[in-house]
């Protein structure tokens, strides 16, 4: 990201409390979160989660233990947003909801080599994500997956379910769907 970039980014983080937010404002929110949270994902590092994520957050809690498993097996998780599109927004004085829908292309690396571990994976969602206005900017609280998850792949190089290694502990239940 260049300087340029990032002041742009710092400027609407910082004008966007005052105000409504739109829905191409909100996409930003959306995919700099993403960005960030991969970037976190890619060098297993969480702290980089930080800039993002609101103090003791849901999702921050998720977040590191997620990519601490994955730090803990020598892997690091190259996740990419191919598309990102704005369904709906919903906003209250110090709250935002973002509802979206997703594509997303996965590949689990092994961190001393830089392979590729299973299968890659193109996944489709739809998403909510909830911002929280602390300090001057907007921070995710907590995201979650507002239809299930469309799972590319079917295995993952270690035993659990894909849909579960995507950031994601658990997707919705379907209607009639047993405990």
């Amino acid at each position: 990201m260049t300087m340029r970039t990032f002041f742009a980014l710092a400027f609407m983080a910082l004008t966007l409390g005052c105000s409504r937010v739109s829905s191409s404002e909100a996409r930003m929110l959306v995919a700099r979160y993403n960005q960030v949270v991969s970037e976190a994902y890619r060098k297993n590092d969480v702290r980089l989660i930080d800039e993002v994520v609101g103090p003791d957050a849901p999702d921050g809690r998720r977040l590191l233990g997620l990519i601490g498993v994955r730090m803990d097996m020598g892997l690091t998780l190259d996740a990419r947003l191919e598309n990102l599109e704005v369904t709906k927004v919903e906003q209250a004085a110090d709250s935002l909801q973002v509802h979206t829908r997703e594509q997303w292309r996965y590949r689990d690396v092994q961190t001393a080599t830089g392979r590729q571990v299973g299968e890659a994976s193109v996944d489709h969602y739809e998403m909510l994500y909830r911002f929280s206005y602390h300090k001057g900017t907007w921070l995710v609280e907590e995201t979650k997956f507002t239809a299930p998850p469309q799972v590319g792949r079917k295995e993952v190089p270690w035993n659990i379910d894909a849909k579960d290694a995507h950031g994601m502990i658990t997707a919705p239940a379907t209607q009639g769907a047993k405990p």
